[in-house]
Order: C-alpha cells, then sequence, then structure tokens
C-alpha cells in the first residue's frame, strides 16, 4: 500500500506539472486531482481493513482489482491506445503474482485484459466522449488488444513461476533453517555440559569462539580469552602452530602450562585437531583441553614414591657395610690426630681425611633420613617461633655472609599441627640453599599469609621463602626435589628431596618459582589450626616448651 501511494503519486504529480505547464493531453487537469484523492482514500479504506479483516487474501484481490480498474481509467483519460501508462498493467500483475502466487497473476492478466479492451473499444466508439477517437482502424485495435494480452499473460506466467520458485525456496530455507536451529540447539547444549574446555582458533593462533568449560578451567571470560590469547596461551598455541603437520592424519596431543585469572599455575592435558569445512579446507585448529595438574602431581608423587622404594631397599644394606666400618675410621683417624706429632703437609692431609670423613657421614645420613624418615612427633607449633629461631641460627652459620639481608614478615599467631624439629630442618635447608644462590650481596624474604585453600574452605598458612640469588633455569624445575639432583659442585642432592618429603608427611604443598638471574620463590601451603589451647614453642636446643596461646 505504502510503494503504490509513493508511486502513483509520482506518476500523477508529474502528469500534473506537465498538463499545467505544457497541456500535454486534451482532458482536463481535474480529473488527475479526483484520480489522486481516490487513491488516498482507497488506501486509507484499505489500511482500516487491514487491520480488521480477518481474511487478508480476499482484501488482496480487492486491492488489486481496484488497482486495475484505477489505471484503465488513467490510461483512457490519458490516450488510450496511445497512453504509456499501460506499463502499469504489468507492475499490478507482478505484484499479484508475488503476494497472491501463480492463481493471482493469471487473475489479474484476465482482469487487464477484459479492461483494456473494453477501454479501447470505448474509445474507438468514442462513448463517454473524454478521448477522442484517433484516426486508426479496427484491425489496429484488434492487434493493439492482442499485443497487450499477450503481454499480460507473459508476465503473469513469468512472475507467477518465480513467484512458485521463491515460495518453493522460503519453505524449504525455513524447514533448513528450522533443522539448523535444532542442530545449533544440540550443539550449544552439547557445548555447555561437556567438561572438558573447547576452543577454536584461526590459521593465525586467534582465538574465535570457546565453551564454558574453558572459561571455567581458565578462569577467563572469552572476551579476555579472545584478546589475551598470547598471554594466556601464547606457549602452548607456539608449540602447537610448529607441529601443524602432525595434524593432517590425527590429532595432536601434548601438555601445556598457563597462568589462570587468578595467579594459580596449572597444566593442561591439550588435544589439537584440523578444523575443516564440508569442502575439507583447514579454516583453523579445534583444541580440547582439561586440567591434569592434580593428575601430574599424583603421578610425581607416585613417581616419587617409587623412587624411594627403590632407595629404602639400598638403605639397610648401606647403614650396615658402611656407616659402621665409617665410625670406627672416624674415631681412629682423630684418635690419631690427637697422638701424633703431624706438621706441614702430614698435619693439613689429615685435616683433609677428618673433613672428608664428616661429610661422608652427613652423605650417609641424610640418605638414611630420606629414605627411612622417623615418625612425627606431632605439636601445636608457633610457626612464627620455628621461623625466628631457624632465622636466628641461620645468621650465625657459616653460609651467611654480610653482603645478605633477610628480612621477617610474619604472622604471630599462625598455629599449626607437626614436628617442630622436622619443620626447622625444612626452613633451614631452604634459607641455607638461598644464602648460597646469592653470589655477594642479595636479600632473602620470609612472610606468611593466612589464605583459605582447598575445599570446604580449610585454613591453610602460605609460607614463602624468596631470595634475589642467581635462580634455577627452567630445565630444572621439576627436577629439583628428585632424590640425588643437584648443580652444585658440594651437595648430596638430598635437601630439597627431605624438604619435599617432610611437607608432604605434614598434608602441606609445596611450589617454587624461579627464573635464571632474577631469584627463587618457595611457596609451602600447610593446614593450621583455626583454634588451639597451648602452643607448642622450640626452644634454641631443640627442647618443646609450652604457653597459653
Amino acid at each position: 500500500m505504502v510503494s503504490r501511494v509513493v508511486l502513483l503519486t509520482f506518476l500523477l504529480g508529474t502528469l500534473i506539472f506537465f498538463q499545467y505547464g505544457y497541456r500535454i493531453h486534451s482532458f482536463p487537469t481535474v480529473y488527475l486531482k479526483y484520480l489522486l484523492l481516490s487513491i488516498y482514500s482507497l488506501t486509507g479504506i484499505y489500511w482500516y481493513l487491514l487491520k480488521k479483516s480477518q481474511n487478508l487474501s480476499f482484501l488482496a484481490y480487492l486491492q488489486i482489482s481496484v488497482d486495475i480498474i484505477l489505471i484503465t481509467v488513467l490510461v483512457y483519460i490519458t490516450g488510450g491506445i496511445d497512453s504509456g501508462f499501460s506499463l502499469l498493467y504489468h507492475l499490478t500483475i507482478i505484484s499479484a503474482s508475488i503476494i497472491l502466487y501463480r492463481r493471482g497473476g493469471y487473475l489479474s492478466a484476465a482482469l487487464s485484459s477484459i479492461l483494456y479492451g473494453c477501454m479501447l473499444d470505448m474509445q474507438y466508439y468514442n462513448a463517454l466522449g473524454i478521448v477522442q477517437s484517433p484516426n486508426f482502424t479496427a484491425m489496429q485495435v484488434l492487434f493493439q488488444v492482442f499485443i497487450n494480452i499477450l503481454s499480460f499473460y507473459t508476465v503473469a506466467l513469468l512472475s507467477g513461476y518465480l513467484s512458485d520458485r521463491l515460495r518453493k525456496t522460503s519453505h524449504e530455507l525455513r524447514a533448513k533453517s528450522m533443522d539448523y536451529e535444532d542442530l545449533r540447539t544440540m550443539q550449544d547444549h552439547i557445548l555447555k555440559s561437556v567438561r572438558s574446555g573447547i576452543l577454536t582458533t584461526d590459521l593465525e593462533g586467534q582465538i574465535t569462539s570457546c565453551n564454558p568449560a574453558a572459561e571455567s578451567i581458565t578462569g577467563y571470560s572469552y572476551t579476555e580469552l579472545k584478546t589475551r590469547w598470547h598471554d594466556i596461551f601464547g606457549n602452548s598455541i607456539k608449540e602447537l602452530f610448529g607441529h601443524t603437520d602432525d595434524l593432517k592424519d590425527r590429532p595432536y596431543r601434548f601438555d601445556g602450562e598457563i597462568v589462570k585469572k587468578n595467579g594459580d599455575v596449572v597444566i593442561l592435558g591439550i588435544s589439537a585437531s584440523l578444523l575443516r569445512d564440508d569442502k575439507n579446507d583447514i579454516h583453523g585448529i579445534i583444541l580440547v583441553f582439561q586440567d591434569i595438574t592434580k593428575l601430574v602431581e599424583m603421578e610425581e608423587k607416585i613417581r616419587r614414591q617409587e623412587q624411594l622404594a627403590v632407595v629404602g631397599s639400598l638403605a639397610a644394606g648401606i647403614a650396615h657395610e658402611i656407616r659402621n666400618p665409617l665410625a670406627s675410621l672416624s674415631g681412629s683417624i682423630q684418635v690419631l690426630q690427637g697422638e701424633l706429632d703431624l706438621k706441614g703437609d702430614d698435619k693439613h692431609l689429615m685435616d683433609i681425611v677428618v673433613r672428608e670423613t664428616d661429610r661422608l657421614n652427613t652423605i650417609i645420613t641424610e640418605f638414611l633420613e630420606y629414605a627411612r624418615p622417623q615418625a612425627l612427633q606431632t605439636e601445636q607449633i608457633l610457626l612464627s617461633a620455628i621461623l625466628d629461631e631457624t632465622v636466628l641460627l641461620l645468621k650465625n652459620s657459616r653460609d651467611f655472609r654480610e653482603g645478605i639481608t633477610i628480612r621477617v614478615d610474619v604472622d604471630p599467631d599462625v598455629v599449626i599441627k607437626g614436628d617442630a624439629l622436622r619443620m626447622r630442618q625444612v626452613f633451614w635447608n631452604l634459607l641455607i640453599n638461598s644464602c648460597q644462590a646469592i653470589p655477594d650481596t642479595g636479600e632473602i624474604t620470609v612472610s606468611t599469609l593466612q589464605v583459605s585453600y582447598g575445599e570446604g574452605g580449610a585454613a591453610w598458612c602460605e609460607i614463602v621463602i624468596q631470595d634475589t640469588g642467581c635462580g634455577i633455569s627452567h630445565e630444572y624445575l621439576d627436577k629439583i626435589f628428585d632424590p640425588f639432583f643437584t648443580t652444585k659442585t658440594r651437595g648430596t642432592g638430598l635437601g630439597l628431596a627431605i624438604v619435599s618429603r617432610i611437607i608432604e608427611d605434614h598434608g602441606g604443598i609445596i611450589n617454587v618459582e624461579s627464573e635464571t638471574g632474577r631469584g627463587t620463590k618457595f611457596r609451602i601451603r600447610l593446614p593450621v589450626l583455626e583454634e588451639a589451647e597451648a602452643v607448642s614453642l622450640p626452644t634454641r636446643s631443640g627442647h618443646i616448651v609450652s604457653r597459653e596461646s
């Protein structure tokens, strides 16, 4: 209706303009004004009926029929057989075919043919006297009617065919759209239900989509993943795009390490496959991943336990075959050292023998302590007391140098349950390592933080021992807790292994962060006692005293 008003207003307005200015037709201009007013009035009636009528097909037939009548009137008053407005019949037939399909197109072509033929007969016989009959014969009228009727039905045939094809295509598209919508809904449900993270990337590694599990595992929203992918998945994706050839035949599986939004470092087990379309063209990569941090930690723990089992089977033999003869040998040498009057190189050699005998005894002692740890003597311990005492002992040890500064920031009220002597050994080993890692000058920081960590909101204490020393190479970080692994020229490689064992026996966790040239940070998490009646304090001599907390 809007298109009809706009089109006829333009045509009749143009015709009125030329009729006023140039008098191109003999009829009065007022006829055009009446015709335009009729169009506006009918449009208002159509608009009203559109809101009230339930039979839209009847309303469409009514409008098209009236349009054909109005076009016939316009053609008649603008010259009839010589009028150029007969083309409007074709527009009406096309619109009828679009709205009412092939049936509407044929009916509108039939009505147009009847009215056009009657109009030419009226003009030929000058029935109304409005349009003067030009000098043309009956055969010319018959030829003109034949040509226009042929064009009417041709337009009806073509537009009806296209309309039916469009309707059929629309139905098929609607059906496919419904199937696609069902498929998309099912896909969304599957992606939301899968517990594994799923990401898709383009060929440049840019993340294009992800499922809720991916957001949950990484801690980042889709927007953050998309904009910060190079920070979050940078190393993993770089490793992946270095193996794109491996994806052509089968998925490529690897482990990648990322930092979650809360700062935790997690290990992901990632499976990568090529993203292909229906034509088998590659458009990107699909990543399916899971958080396997706990699994890796469990495997590492089992591996250490297996190593411990092997070591334990040798411990008894080593203790029997080496330690007792070594004690006798050490005692005999010390007696000889006191009785013999050694000087010069002889005294120096005897000192070397005594020192190396003591060092060998220390190695065996640490070995046996790792292989056959003693049962924990658990007490309620004030953590700050152990740390303060250990720091004091460190400052008086030979490994502590003048260029080293120790800063202690410890919560004085944190209480844990454990073996005071074993925990002091943990802090001693870590602080000694920090001193040895600092070449000339540097700082060691000891701090505690009570945090909620783990299921059920259980209270845990985090102890951080950080130094500004030479750091640990990335390739060694996974090995530093292994027994007998050391980067020092003089060392047993059991110090950190014993530390890890003691922390595990206390139900805690120890992690390390380090970078070559920028220092090392050890994080120890231990469960704390939220309520305690008495707190055990280790004294300088190692005995336990108690005070009310």
